[in-house]
């Protein structure tokens, strides 16, 4: 007799009935027909048809097109650069990074401020050179706008922000940046050096995305647009779900 090989999940089971139980209660949050209807974000042309130079009118591009693509309407977002760097705020605080969870400066890809009817997006300048992490930092500040904007929750969640971006479609750009990777050179000397963007792990990432696929009847062509690790634990997934 042939056993029927079980599929290992690429999440803990503890991951697994969270982000499960997140889904739920985001597809209430949205909506059914809402949250059925909204498309997986593709690094193409028909989502953010533009030549990316490296310039801050990028970032207001992005920032527009990403607020159309996430149904934000009737808020007006002030848009500030900043340099890799601690950020004072109006009221004289040194705003934590929002890649900082245990309190120490690290560097800070996207920042997101609201006091009263004025909402601030900080964006570190590097963002600009990088269209993919840039689309995803401002996919994540403007979960913000919709989670804390709206009053949905009453405290700051940033894994839940990062689900919600996935869920409104940019589960490939909030993948693909999750690690990044540059060149530096000191004198004669030439090295790489890599930098953590955002909360969720890849596998945790690719799961979930996996569960968005399936729920909506996706037929996204994955493997072009992925790449090779988030691919993996997303094919994982698949099959993983599909052996249930």
């Amino acid at each position: 007799m042939f056993w029927k090989k079980k599929r290992k999940s690429p999440v803990t089971v503890e991951d697994e009935e969270w982000l499960i139980n997140d889904l739920s209660w985001l597809k209430e949050v949205l909506s059914t027909p809402h949250f059925l209807e909204i498309s997986t974000i593709t690094p193409t042309k028909k989502y953010y048809n533009r030549v990316f130079t490296g310039i801050e009118e990028d970032a207001h591009f992005v920032l527009k097109r990403t607020m159309e693509l996430m149904c934000i309407n009737e808020v007006k977002i002030e848009l500030i650069f900043f340099n890799d760097s601690p950020v004072e705020m109006s009221d004289g605080t040194i705003l934590t990074t929002s890649a900082d969870i245990n309190g120490s400066w690290e560097s800070a890809a996207g920042i997101y401020e609201a006091k009263g009817d004025e909402t601030k997006i900080y964006i570190e300048r590097q963002q600009l050179k990088n269209p993919t992490s840039l689309i995803a930092t401002i996919a994540h500040e403007l979960s913000h706008v919709i989670l804390l904007g709206e009053n949905i929750i009453e405290e700051n969640d940033e894994y839940l922000t990062d689900l919600m971006a996935i869920t409104y479609g940019f589960g490939i750009f909030i993948g693909n940046s999750r690690f990044n990777f540059s060149q530096h050179s000191r004198g004669n000397m030439i090295g790489w050096q890599s930098s953590a963007q955002g909360y969720l792990p890849e596998q945790v990432i690719a799961f979930f995305m996996a569960l968005l696929s399936i729920e909506r009847k996706e037929n996204t062509d994955y493997k072009k647009f992925l790449n090779k690790s988030m691919l993996k634990y997303f094919n994982q997934s698949l099959e993983y779900l599909g052996s249930k």
